[in-house]
């Protein structure tokens, strides 16, 4: 294995959904020794160029994005690095996610309303940066504020999830156009944290089977909170589909175990995004980590 602390290539702001503002984000990673880093909001570019401001010269910020697809039935997520983010075709996309958004967030406070949380929608969007792009994240947070649960992750896991009270479910583009995208706008298609999908082996394989023949690129095979098990498993479909290795805590606040960098070693039996000959000129890091 591998230490690759110093690469985060899955990270969100409070563009989206993240505690720390873009600016605050870049901060944070530079007191944690991060060279590269890629800003990869929910269905937002927002945060993009404030992030590139307060990086320069400190590190590598690479502009991202993650988007919420639908693949039967499961809601999955692709993270875009290196885009364009002025592409029209991006923007166009990203145009139909944000009303999908902002629809799907209504809904979820009216539900949480009848629930007894008051003004849920509004006080959630007051929570956030202005602009942002809402999402269950923000109204974890809101709750766990309002003291009826005693964290965000509760929060979640109580009311948001699928199949409580307050989850919604949202018609999100398919996999393979969330791809394409990404590829219109010159960047790099990963399957986000695969092993986070409540789905079976044979269905994962058939996932990331269907997310390479659309023109993927890249899995997730290390994040922050993760069984070596499933670490190693992912490497090993890396192989058996010819994907390269991406790495990513899916950092949203400071804790002990999701924070930027945290935990992100690759197994050696796959080839990560940055060694590769096609991709490799992208990252702007030291050679000893080439």
């Amino acid at each position: 294995m591998t230490e690759l602390s110093l690469i985060d290539l899955h990270t969100h702001s409070s563009a989206s959904d993240g505690a720390l503002s873009p600016s605050a984000l870049v901060d944070f990673a530079c007191t944690r020794g991060l060279k590269v880093v890629a800003l990869t909001d929910h269905d937002t570019v927002g945060g993009v160029a404030e992030a590139q401001r307060t990086a320069q010269g400190r590190l590598q910020l690479i502009p991202g994005i993650e988007m919420s697809t639908v693949w039967r039935s499961f809601q999955i997520h692709v993270v875009g690095l290196f885009l364009d983010i002025n592409h029209p075709e991006l923007q166009a996309c990203l145009a139909e996610q944000h009303q999908k958004r902002i629809e799907r967030a209504e809904e979820i406070g009216h539900k949480l309303e009848r629930l007894g949380f008051t003004d849920a929608y509004a006080r959630t969007k007051a929570q956030a940066q202005e602009g942002a792009s809402i999402t269950r994240g923000n109204y974890a947070r809101f709750i766990a504020s309002t003291g009826a649960c005693r964290s965000s992750d509760e929060a979640f896991n109580k009311y948001l999830k699928r199949g409580r009270p307050a989850y919604v479910k949202t018609q999100w583009g398919s996999v393979e156009r969330a791809v394409q995208v990404i590829l219109a706008a010159g960047g790099i298609p990963v399957l986000a944290h695969p092993r986070r999908y409540i789905m079976t082996n044979t269905k994962l394989r058939e996932l990331i089977d269907e997310f390479k023949r659309a023109g993927g690129v890249a899995l997730e095979v290390s994040s922050a909170q993760q069984r070596p098990c499933d670490r190693q498993y992912l490497a090993e479909l890396c192989g058996r589909f010819d994907l390269l290795a991406s790495v990513g805590s899916d950092f949203h606040c400071q804790g002990a175990w999701r924070d930027v960098g945290f935990n992100l070693a690759l197994p050696d039996n796959c080839t990560a995004l940055w060694q590769s000959q096609q991709y490799a000129e992208r990252f702007d890091i030291h050679t000893q980590f080439a």
